[in-house]
Parts: structure tokens; sequence; C-alpha cells
């Protein structure tokens, strides 16, 4: 609504046609992805999955906060083309997106002990699709909470007042992962095994593994 409402609706919008919103933006998003796999291999061959987690995380948020002066109307009053800001901003989270697809990808394969290959990737597919089901209920709630409810009807401005503080929030919610990458992502490149010990077992050495181990033990 707030990209493809008409002056009708939403006078101070930016009032994008539904070819560029559909069909543009999706081209954007196909070509940033393309230039994240084609690049990603090469920019980050030596680096650990840690490294590259905090370098995606923190630039995925950026590139979500580029929307905000948008948002705002910030480049309307500037004067900026919001076509090309936009984007250029779909093309860059796209990119994003995309350098750290790869390196989850290869971790999960070298996380799956021979045998398990259909299970791990089951487990992970179905992991990925509960929590973009997740994002989207929490989603809905914040622009709820926030009162952006738009439905189309006549002179709906005031319903878009909000909408910046949710794609704030968004942006910058993932960033709470920067905390947990030493616990939970190994500190190892691309290249290297991660099932070293027991390569039949994908969870030796968890804290799971050793809660259960004492608890038969007592």
């Amino acid at each position: 609504y707030f990209y493809t409402d008409s002056v009708e609706e939403y006078p101070e919008g930016p009032h994008f046609t539904a070819y560029f919103y559909t069909t543009a933006l999706g081209a954007g998003t196909f070509l940033g992805v393309m230039a994240g796999f084609l690049s990603g291999a090469e920019l980050f061959k030596a680096w650990s999955y840690r490294g590259i987690l905090k370098l995606t995380i923190v630039l995925r948020a950026m590139t979500q906060l580029l929307l905000v002066p948008v948002l705002l109307r910030w480049t309307a009053m500037v004067g900026i083309p919001e076509t090309l800001w936009v984007m250029v901003a779909v093309m860059l989270d796209s990119l994003v997106f995309a350098w750290r697809w790869i390196p989850k990808q290869v971790m999960g394969a070298h996380l799956t002990p021979r045998g398990a290959e259909a299970t791990m990737l089951g487990l992970s597919a179905g992991t990925f699709n509960m929590a973009m089901i997740l994002s989207s209920y929490c989603g809905g709630f914040l622009l709820n909470r926030y009162g952006v409810v738009p439905t189309g009807r006549i002179g709906e401005t005031n319903v878009f007042a909000g909408l910046w503080k949710v794609q704030v929030l968004s942006a910058l919610a993932p960033c709470a992962m920067l905390f947990l990458l030493p616990a939970l992502i190994p500190a190892k490149s691309q290249t290297e095994p991660l099932l070293v010990e027991h390569n039949d077992s994908a969870t030796h050495g968890s804290t799971f593994e050793e809660l259960r181990r004492r608890r038969r033990s007592q």
C-alpha cells in the first residue's frame, strides 16, 4: 500500500506503478542475488563463519535502514528519485543476503553426518520455513501495534506515520544474534571440517549431550 497507493489514497506517497513494484524490483532482487553468489565465494573464501555472519548481519541492517528515508518521505523532500533509491536498496539487500546464504549452506553440509543428508536437509528447510512464518507473525504484530493497517481507502496518509518505526525495529532486531555467535557458530572457515572427533554425530560435545550424559551418570 505504501509504495503503490494512488494520489487520492496517499497524496505524499511514492506512487510506484505495479510494473515497477513487481517486475523491476523483482529483477533487481534477482540481479543482487546473482551478484552475491558470484562474488561471495571469492571474497569470503578464507573468512570464518563467524566473520561472515558478523559482517553480513551488520550490512543487512544497514541495507534495511536505507528504506527509512523513503518511509519518512525525506527522499521526496530532497528530490532524490525514489525508484532509483529503492532499487539500489533492494539490490544491495539481496547482495548481502546471498553473501550469507552460501556459507550457511556450506556449514550445514559440513555438519551433516554421513547417511543423514536427507534428514538434515529436511530439518534445515523446516527450521528456515518456521523462522519465516514466525517473522511474518512478528511483523504483522508490529504493524498492528503501530497502527499501520492500510486498506487502500481515500486519504490514509496517517496510517503510514509509524511505518518507519517498524522498519527500524525489523532492521535492528537480527543484530541481537551478534551476541550469540560465539556460542552458536564455529570459528572455522568454509574449507575446514566441522565434524572431527565423531564424524557420525552432529551433536557430539554439545551442551545438550553433556547434560544428558550427566543425567545418565546420576
